[in-house]
Parts: structure tokens; sequence; C-alpha cells
């Protein structure tokens, strides 16, 4: 089945015990279109779901009514090897963010959930799919190596995402700070992605539009470009600006080790001098929030 964009209908699961999050969820995905979603609420519910429907996504709580998220995700990694699966819980914990990575998930989403997120992170999980399905059998194996590495990446201390080891405390004042910049510069949507594309924090409506913008943004290596922050002579942040047909995105790379992107999307009457001075003002006041979380330990490297 294909949608008006000409690809298939992206077949999407959502297991959940929590009626309102599967309805909310379901009610999201279909607003958007070209998505055909099915729901369950146990883990034996989603067993036969899975087993009757080859899912290009499945999206499932941690906690199930019956057995948890955790054995559908290791289930679906036997049945389903394509299936690209996000794993939501209660609240943070950086114990059950390895256990996921571990497992084979794509991301780690925990609650509360802005469903701007959500689908921003499910639409970009799909990409991927999209992509990987594209290739020839000629690079599975190269494909399946930089899965692996990946997948090393995240449950490297010294290389995983900010997102896996802020406390909730860090999560409030980096929404805090992106909230008062949302309403300094008139924005419809400020975010803070780390280097993986995770959304660590986030205000504002993001339109699908100003998504595909933000995307295209993210994707681009900005150490290649001749930026404003070059021009400016500016050393501690990296900056870009990219203009879309009806908003310009405004990207701020900084953080060591942790690298993140601040991200400020913008009609197009704002004034960009406004958008960068209130912009890097944040981006300090966030960079030194990530600069209280406990550095990486470095570890002896492994014989190939």
């Amino acid at each position: 089945m294909s949608n008006p964009n000409g690809r298939h209908q992206e077949r999407i699961l959502i297991v959940a015990r929590d009626e309102q999050l599967r309805s909310t969820l379901t009610d999201t995905l279909e607003s958007v279109g070209g998505y055909s979603v099915n729901q369950a609420s146990t883990f034996e519910g989603a067993l036969s779901e899975i087993l009757l429907t080859d899912f290009d996504l499945i999206v499932t709580e941690t906690e199930l009514p019956d057995l948890s998220g955790m054995d559908l995700l290791a289930v679906v990694g036997g049945l389903r090897p394509k299936a690209r699966v996000i794993v939501i819980d209660d609240d943070l914990s950086a114990k059950s963010a390895v256990a996921v990575y571990r497992l084979g998930a794509v991301d780690y989403l925990y609650k509360p959930l802005n469903m701007t997120f959500v689908l921003m992170q499910i639409e970009r999980q799909l990409e991927v799919r999209r992509a990987q399905e594209g290739r020839t059998e000629a690079v599975e194996a190269p494909r399946h190596a930089e899965t692996t590495a990946d997948r090393a990446r995240r449950l490297d201390p010294r290389t995983r995402p900010v997102a896996l080891v802020l406390s909730r405390q860090q999560f409030k004042r980096i929404n805090a700070e992106l909230s008062h910049l949302l309403g300094h510069v008139r924005a419809s949507f400020v975010g803070l992605v780390d280097s993986d594309g995770n959304m660590v924090g986030a205000a504002g409506k993001l339109e699908d539009y100003d998504l595909q913008l933000l995307t295209h943004a993210l994707s681009i290596d900005h150490n290649a470009q001749v930026s404003l922050a070059t021009m400016l002579e500016e050393t501690k942040f990296h900056s870009s600006y990219f203009e879309g047909q009806h908003n310009g995105v405004y990207i701020i790379e900084f953080g060591t080790p942790y690298t993140v992107s601040l991200a400020v999307i913008c009609a197009a009457d704002v004034k960009p001098g406004m958008v960068w001075l209130y912009s890097k003002r944040t981006a300090n006041l966030i960079d030194d929030i990530l600069k209280t979380i406990p550095q990486p330990k470095s570890f002896p490297q492994l014989q190939s």
C-alpha cells in the first residue's frame, strides 16, 4: 500500500499498558498520514501482532502487564530483525538505557513525553530504515558492521549521548533555558540535539516543514563550512544558518566532550543579530550545565 508521497505505507506497532499513551501516539501518527498503526497492551498481544505483520517500527513501554518491553525487544530481534524498536521508560535511567541499546533498540525515550519530539524521533528512525532498504545486497555486511560500531559507541561512556547521563534536575534546567530563549527571540521552536540526533530538550512547536529543514541542517558537516562564528572569530561555538521556504534555522554546536547542537527556528522577519545574541547566551548557560556531568573515564584499548 502506498501513501500520497509515493512510498509504501509504513507499519508501526504501539505497545503500551497505558491506554492514553496508545491512543495519543496512534492519533498523532494517523494525523500525520502515511502510517498504518496497530496497537497492543500486553507482551502476548504484541507477539501476536508481530507474528502476523512485518512492522517497520515498534514503539514499546518498558513495563507491560505480563512480561516487559525488554523481553519484547529480545523477541523482535529474532522474529523481525529489520524492525526498528523505540523503548519508552517511565523515568530516565542510565542503567535501563544501556540495557535497551545492548538489546538492539534504536532509541530510548522517557516520560513525560512531548509528542512533537516523539514524532521527530519516529520519523528519523523510519528515514534510516528507508535508506537501509534502498541499499543493495552487496553492502549488507558493511551495514551490519556500521550498526555494531554505532551500538558500541552508544554504550561507551566516552562517546554515549549526553541524554543518557542527564539527571532530572539538569534536564529541567536545560528545558527552562530553552523556554526562555523561545520567548526572547520569538522563535517557533528551540531544541537541543546530541551528536547522535537524539532530542535532549526542546520548547515550542515543530511543524512538518520545519522538521524537514531541521533534519537537513543537522545532517550537514558544520566543520566543513565557513560559518558565521568563523567570520566573527568566535572560537567557543560553531554556528551556521540554513534558510527554508517558510523559516530559517540557526544551529550552534558546542560542548566537550559531549557535543550538542542548539537549534533555533525563526521566521525570516526576526532580526538575526538578536537570535545570535540570545542563542549564544543560552548556549553558554547550557554548556555550564553539561560541564557538571561526570567526565567519562579512559578505558584501555582492545586489541583487534
